[in-house]
């Protein structure tokens, strides 16, 4: 099935998302067939005045604290395997999981990249540079805490709440502490990080997330938009009735040491 652009141009209509700072999240296979892709669903958005704002994350810097520095609960038990490469934010280096769509804004020529050296956010649109001004190497998620985000769209695009990264912050809202790592850098040596936890779970608050979103099939493609205040608030709360409801499984570490509250320094 073809996805024309009066199908995504009425999905931005109904799902009031022009000129909004939007938090997208997208499989581009869940379209069926687009012509021009991943970039003329760019071009669409930003032609509604749309900022467009995504998680470009990149594992590859990932390397051991030069202290020699441990944690309690931070989320291993020893197991990574680093072989780091320098992150360079003038550089477009991504991870594959991230998406086409991810990759797309990474590429524009007026995108604007965030330093922080594994959960970079990047940007196109008027308001890119204010809404990623907040983040820094511990406030990973400052991009959802500027002004400018206020009324933003948290935009899932044939992805399932697994794929939602706003949901980290709600874990922090709730009180958790998040991981700590270190990232190799092109210009500031080896940096301390703050980072999420497992995303794997996050489907377990599609009944909270349920009373809040509204939904546009795409051609093939189900959009499904949250206000994101209230994405935050709703997922919070859950965390704090029940810390353990996204846990994947009795075996992963990152799940284990959030429900029990995060790192401990």
């Amino acid at each position: 099935m073809n996805t024309a652009d009066n199908d995504i141009k009425s999905a931005i209509e109904t799902l009031k998302l022009t000129d909004k700072v939007i938090f997208a999240h997208c499989a581009m296979r869940s379209f069926g067939r687009l012509e021009g892709g991943a970039n003329r669903l760019l071009e669409l958005f930003l032609s509604a005045g749309c900022t467009v704002v995504v998680p470009t994350f990149t594992y590859f810097p990932m390397c051991h604290s030069p202290e020699g520095i441990e944690y309690a609960q931070n989320g291993y038990r020893g197991e990574l395997e680093i072989d780091p490469s320098p992150y360079d934010a003038d550089a477009n280096d991504i991870e594959p999981s991230m998406g086409a769509f991810a990759k797309a804004v990474l590429n524009h020529p007026n995108r604007i990249r965030t330093e922080h050296p594994m959960n970079s956010y990047s940007a196109v649109g008027p308001l890119a540079e204010a809404v990623l001004a907040t983040q820094d190497d511990f406030n990973v998620y400052g991009v959802y805490q500027s002004t400018e985000a206020q009324n933003a769209v948290v935009l899932s695009m044939g992805v399932t709440p697994n794929s939602i990264t706003p949901i980290h912050y709600a874990e922090q809202l709730a009180g958790k502490s998040l991981f700590r790592r270190w990232a190799l850098t092109a210009h500031r040596g080896v940096v301390e990080t703050c980072v999420g936890s497992c995303s794997e779970g996050f489907i377990h608050l599609q009944p909270y997330l349920s009373t809040i979103q509204s939904e546009k099939r795409v051609g093939e493609s189900i959009w499904t938009a949250y206000p994101l205040e209230a994405l935050l608030e709703v997922c919070a709360q859950a965390f704090r009735t029940n810390p353990s409801i996204t846990r994947c499984s009795d075996y992963c570490p990152r799940c284990e040491d959030m429900a029990l509250g995060g790192v401990r320094i």
